[in-house]
């Protein structure tokens, strides 16, 4: 195999493991690319055997196959051009947040050319298990995105066609994210990453493979780092802005983080209460080629709204 020669897109099922979505009507279903350096970090198929003994036998005598479950998992830097379909995978409520329901579903298709033909894994019934946006000071923004799927097939020719794909100029930039924290840009953002959890999860039935899948309990966490400025964040960890001391009860605050390119937001997360969990200030004593940063976990509860 020659470098470049393996082909990773997705399609947005319309239902679960049911048609893929064609967005302009002709009759060919839609692909879109996942971003610029993508990577795939987890292509995984189990198959949950289960060893069965026989009491004349000193050891198993047959493995036989339980539900079947894949694992997938890619990196990629956003794209305006692509980032809003991406996120249909993730977000239930049509890539706008999360609603009770059946989870959001997509195939990947993962096609490799090797010396002596082409293999491509389908990918099908795609669900998301994690999702996070990372921020890193002079880098571009990447996400990362962890599904289950139930099912896949194998073929010999690679099928997305008319692939949506990523143009020059596109790609997400350290210098066009935005971080506010109870109505304040963080000054001096280091390192960010916002990250969602336990987003979705399978239905099985008298069947190897899941017959359905539906939103979790989505769990959402935000971390920043930053050269201190100020105390504000340590002042959320005692409870309240401006607070002095600990107190047993702590306030919540609104936040929120965009990603733009060229001016024009691709994605705004409207995190509507954060609360921190832990605070930390970091090379409290430096040897003058270091800064004090300011370390913050935040918990994110209430609604999760993506513009």
């Amino acid at each position: 195999m020659s470098g470049g020669a393996a082909t990773v897109a997705f399609g947005k099922e319309q239902t679960f493991t049911g048609d893929l979505v064609d967005s302009d009507s002709d009759g060919t279903p839609e692909y879109w690319k996942f971003g610029r350096d993508a990577s795939i970090n987890n292509l995984e198929l189990e198959r949950a055997l289960s060893n069965l003994t026989e009491g004349d036998q000193a050891e198993y005598v047959e493995s036989v196959a339980g539900n079947l479950e894949g694992a997938f998992e890619v990196e990629a830097v956003i794209s305006s051009d692509v980032h809003g379909d991406v996120e249909e995978l993730v977000f239930n409520d049509a890539g706008s947040g999360f609603t009770p329901g059946r989870a959001a579903s997509g195939r990947v298709y993962v096609g490799l050319d090797y010396l002596d033909g082409t293999a491509e894994r389908e990918l099908v019934g795609c669900v998301p298990m994690g999702y996070s946006v990372s921020y890193e000071q002079g880098e571009p923004v990447s996400y990362t995105l962890t599904m289950a799927y139930a099912d896949e097939n194998l073929g010999t020719t690679i099928t997305p066609s008319s692939i949506n794909t990523v143009s020059d100029g596109t790609s997400a930039m350290f210098h066009g994210v935005t971080l506010d924290i109870d109505g304040t840009s963080v000054a001096k953002l280091q390192s960010a990453e916002l990250s969602i959890s336990n987003i979705s999860r399978f239905q099985w039935g008298a069947d190897h493979v899941a017959v359905d899948a539906v939103l979790a309990r989505p769990e959402t966490e935000l971390n920043v780092d930053a050269i201190i400025t100020g105390p504000s964040r340590t002042e959320l960890a005692y409870g309240s802005a401006g607070a002095t001391t600990t107190a047993a009860r702590m306030n919540s605050v609104a936040g929120s983080l965009d990603v733009a390119v060229g001016g024009t937001s691709v994605s705004t997360y409207s995190l509507s209460k954060l609360k921190p969990n832990t605070n930390s200030w970091n090379d409290v004593i430096t040897d003058g080629d270091t800064d004090v940063t300011d370390s913050t976990t935040f918990n994110v509860t209430g609604q999760t709204a993506v513009a």
